[in-house]
This record gives structure tokens, C-alpha cells and sequence, in this order.
């Protein structure tokens, strides 16, 4: 019943989007007579509670609901019209002067009928607006704009009417109209000086979301977070090259321009993330203690650091300890490509659950440049659960960068499978934490490397040391060994001997 409904139901929907502000939404749909409401969905602190349909079909943009009077076909020739709508939105005020409107369709518009069925009325001249009307995201979009700024604190009138067709020639069956009024000029003086240009370089394959949101400069000099509407998607199937991307935001008279370079898969490339890298236990709380996101960002670049590892699960679940890993790490995904850096991802591995862990693990690896599994007691004599994990994992993503961390001497830990993660990895990480271990840090570092030997532990080694707790010389010391790349646990914890060794001789870490 819901499968054949959702072939039926045909909506048009106008995104009122105000700067800096949350949106409004009105959505109409063509429903047949069973179902009885309609719902406006609007800022406003009204949350009286529309009923929702047999079929549940209603919006949910934001948390306040507002019944709106039913009018609703009662005709059962519902895949005739591409859509229906309300016949009154009232009251939309405080509208920027330089306001743009988007009006989303389910079918393509056709342009031309969209310049003659939509128009803006002055209601005090009762003239008619002059309107640069456009399409986007594949003619499903309309957005309206003025030719030149409306008029402040003044009354208009927003109409579609019937003659607007869609590109298979039906009609929208209800003419819709919606009265706002502008804000005064005091409140409008605020205005985008200038947004920069995006340029994002990503591999084949890899995902990533365009952003819903740009960085403007205001004339007041702030920066504030402006949404931004994409002339089309991003494809993550893409063959390799170079796409570019034209946002339109509101009150914003350019064009902002995203470069997007998608590269050639290269199997098991552990040179494009071999530089220091800073791991990340709990990144919500890290983003709070700097501030911003921004700031966590400067601060890693400012220690030449472009690299992070960030936890993403605990076992099978995203979630542990109060934390939402996988949230956390979704919501700064992208301020830390469009940064430049390699983002990697790691879990704590349990191995409980075969199957759920292994889709999370696989989840984390479509969101990163690379994975580490974090395999300590919890996969103690999980031998065949470790295989199966490793072997579905490199299954579905055989191209991926993959490395497993766990304690450095494996000697005293042979009930753990280190050698079911270096058949299905491409490095180790092993936990070097000599201050912990209270031991020397030589001596920490040749017994690792003689047991890896003897265990015939082949892979590329980049070694995890701690940032706490041990003597600024033995960084000095760490280095000598030159290994390729290293890892820092953590920036959660990093301490003050940690950060001058950075400052100073940090790129000794890289070899």
C-alpha cells in the first residue's frame, strides 16, 4: 500500500530559507480522498499538532506544526497532475529585501511556463515585480529573485498559477499564493561582502556530501555559516576528473564556485596518508575545548599536522561511554577534507557481533581515507571471528587503505591474532606507550621490532606513542628510529613536553 501511494502522491514543496535563521517549509500533497490533512511547517512558537493521514504522509522540516485548512481533491485522477497545493500561506514577515526564494517540485518544470505562471505583486502599487526566474538541481528546483531589491517593510504577494507545467506537460492543479512582508531597511544592513571559492580533492569512489553551508564574510566583518543551494549533485560513482560546482546564496549577488577533483583509485597507496597523524578519542569534546571546529583545525596545521585518525565506533555500536562517535566524526567530516587533511577512522574492536561490526567497520571506511582496527583484549582467542571480520571487510572494499593497532610486544599477548590482521592489512600501528609500560623508550621500541620479526610481522610499521607522560628527550630518541610516519595518542592528551617537541622538531617524525 505505501510503494503504491508514494506513485500517487505528488507534491510541490516552497523552501523559504532566511539567513541564518532555521526555514520554513510549505508542502502540499495530491492525496486521495482518505487522507485529510495538510500541514504548514513554520519558526513560529505555535505548536499546535496536525493529525496525520492514514497513509503518514506529512513534513517534519521543524519541530513547530501548524494545522492548515484542508483542501484537498476528492478526485481519484490523481497521476494526471504533478502537483497540489495549499491556496493560502499568510503572514511570512521580516523578509530580507534581497530575498530568494526556492520552490521545490517531484517532476522536472518547465522554464518557460515557470516565467509566466509565477509572479510577485507589489501590494501597495499593485504592480507586478520584474523576476529573474531560473531552474536547478535538474529542473526540480524553481528559484525567484528580484531584478533589483524589493522595497522595505512593504506587502507583497507571492502567486503561482495553474498554467505552470511540468516538462511532461501536466499542470499544477491548484493555484498557490502566499502574502510576505520585507524588513525595514534597519534590519537588512548586514550584507555577504564576499564568500570563497571551495576546492575539495578526493579518490574514485570515496564519499562525500557537497555542503549545506559556506563560510561569508559579512560587511559588519563577521563570519557567519550562510546556506548554499548546488546547481547539481555529486555523483560519488564519477570517473575521475575535475567537476565543478556553482552554489547560489541567498543575498549574495556571485556565484560560489566548489572545484571538485575526483582522483584514480590507487590500491593500497600508504604514501598519500604516511605523515604524522593525530588520533582522536573523543572529537565533540576536543572541538569544545578549542573552541570551534576551526580552531581545532589551525591548531593541528600549526604543528604541521594535516593528518587525523578519529574514533568512529565501539564495536558493533556507534555509540559508548556517553559519546556518539560516529555522529561526532559525520558532523566535521568535511570541515576537515575542505581543510586538506587525510582523514583516517578507527573502532574498538569486540567482534561480538560478526556481521554488525563488520558493516560498521565498512561504514567508516566509505567516510575516510583509511581504517585502523583497534584489536586489544576484547578480541582475545577471537581467532575465526577475526578472520571473519578481515576477510568481509577486504571483501567489500578491497582498494582500502587498512591497519590494524594493538600492544607492541607481541610476545606477551600470543592469544591475540596479530597474525589474521597482517595477512588482511596494509600496516600496523603498534601502542608504543614506553611511559606507561615504564619502560625505557629504546627498550620499548627494539623489542617491538625484534617481535614483529620473529612473528613475522611484515607489514609497514608506523608506531602509536603516547603525547603524555614521558621526557621531551625521548621524542628525540623515538625519531631516531625513522620510522616512515607515526602516530600520536592522543590530542585528547596532549601535554606540554608533547607540544614543544611539535613545535620544534616535529618533522623528524616523517622519514
Amino acid at each position: 500500500m505505501i510503494k503504491t501511494l508514494k506513485k500517487l502522491l505528488i507534491f510541490a514543496g516552497i523552501v523559504m530559507a532566511y539567513q541564518l535563521n532555521s526555514h520554513n517549509t510549505v508542502l502540499a500533497y495530491n492525496v486521495p480522498s482518505a487522507s485529510e490533512t495538510q500541514t504548514i511547517s513554520t519558526n513560529d512558537k505555535n505548536t499546535t499538532k496536525s493529525q496525520e493521514d492514514a497513509s503518514k504522509v506529512s513534513t517534519t522540516q521543524d519541530t513547530s506544526k501548524t494545522p492548515l485548512q484542508n483542501n484537498v481533491s476528492n478526485s481519484s485522477n490523481v497521476e494526471n497532475t504533478f502537483a497540489f497545493s495549499t491556496s493560502n500561506v499568510d503572514n511570512i514577515s521580516n523578509v530580507p529585501l534581497d530575498k530568494i526564494w526556492t520552490i521545490q517540485f517531484n517532476q522536472p518544470i518547465n522554464l518557460s511556463s515557470a516565467e509566466s505562471s509565477i509572479k510577485v505583486i507589489d501590494k501597495k502599487s499593485n504592480t507586478e515585480v520584474p523576476l529573474n526566474i531560473s531552474l536547478t538541481k535538474n529542473n526540480f528546483c524553481v528559484t525567484i529573485s528580484t531584478v533589483s531589491q524589493y522595497n522595505s517593510n512593504n506587502d507583497y504577494l507571492l502567486n503561482i498559477d495553474n498554467t505552470l507545467i511540468s516538462t511532461s506537460n501536466k499542470h499544477l492543479e491548484t493555484p498557490f499564493s502566499m502574502n510576505f512582508k520585507t524588513a525595514s531597511k534597519s534590519a537588512s544592513i548586514d550584507k555577504i561582502t564576499s564568500v570563497d571559492n571551495i576546492d575539495v580533492s578526493i579518490n574514485q569512489g570515496d564519499s562525500y556530501k557537497l555542503p549545506d553551508t559556506v563560510t561569508a564574510v559579512m560587511s559588519s566583518g563577521n563570519k557567519n555559516q550562510v546556506k548554499v543551494i548546488w546547481d547539481k549533485p555529486f555523483d560519488s560513482s564519477s570517473i575521475p576528473g575535475n567537476y565543478i560546482f556553482e552554489g547560489t546564496i541567498e543575498g549574495y549577488n556571485k556565484k560560489v564556485i566548489l572545484s571538485l577533483l575526483v582522483n584514480a583509485p590507487n590500491k593500497n597507496n600508504l604514501s598519500s596518508i604516511s605523515t604524522t597523524s593525530a588520533w582522536i578519542w573523543q572529537l565533540q569534546n576536543l572541538v569544545d575545548k578549542y573552541g570551534s571546529i576551526d580552531n581545532l583545525i589551525s591548531k593541528l596545521k600549526s604543528l604541521g599536522i594535516n593528518n587525523v585518525c578519529i574514533k568512529y565506533h565501539e564495536g558493533s555500536n556507534p555509540s559508548g561511554g556517553g559519546m556518539n562517535f560516529r555522529d561526532d566524526f559525520l558532523k566535521y567530516e568535511n570541515n576537515f577534507k575542505q581543510a586538506g587533511f587525510k582523514v583516517g577512522t578507527w573502532g574498538f574492536n569486540h567482534f561480538t557481533d560478526v556481521e554488525a561490526e563488520s558493516n560498521l567497520i565498512i561504514d567508516a571506511i566509505n567516510h575516510s581515507d583509511y581504517y585502523v582496527l583497534d584489536v586489544e583484549d576484547a578480541v582475545i582467542g577471537k581467532t575465526s571471528e577475526s578472520e571473519q571480520v578481515c576477510s568481509i571487510v577486504r571483501s567489500k572494499c578491497p582498494n582500502a587503505i587498512i591497519g590494524y593497532t594493538s600492544y607492541p610486544i607481541a610476545s606477551y599477548h600470543q592469544d591475540i591474532p596479530y597474525s589474521v590482521f597482517n595477512k588482511y592489512c596494509d600496516f600496523s600501528a603498534p601502542q608504543c606507550y614506553w611511559g606507561e609500560m615504564k619502560w625505557p623508550i629504546k627498550k620499548c621500541m627494539d623489542k617491538m621490532i625484534q617481535d614483529y620479526k620473529d612473528y613475522k610481522l611484515d607489514k609497514p610499521i608506523y608506531p602509536l606513542i603516547q603525547t603524555y607522560d614521558v621526557y621531551y628527550s625521548d621524542y628525540a630518541d623515538y625519531a631516531a628510529y625513522k620510522f616512515k610516519c607515526s602516530g600520536l595518542w592522543s590530542f585528547d592528551e596532549l601535554d606540554a613536553k608533547c607540544l614543544d617537541f611539535l613545535k620544534c622538531e616535529g618533522s623528524k617524525l616523517n622519514n
